[in-house]
């Protein structure tokens, strides 16, 4: 038994659990585009409402 565990030790690779490197530009990418968006979005609305 101690070869087998030896052998696995040696010869198995071992599974990492990493965190996905995408998601992290994919969300700052996300929430810059929601903030942009919300500004014109409130822009919008100040003038429209100036106006009217």
């Amino acid at each position: 038994m101690d070869k087998y565990i030896e052998g696995k030790i040696k010869h198995v690779p071992i599974k990492k659990i990493d965190k996905p490197i995408n998601k992290e530009w994919f969300n700052r990418r996300c929430e810059i585009a929601r903030m942009e968006r919300e500004k014109v979005w409130n822009t919008w609305r100040r003038n429209r409402r100036q106006n009217h």
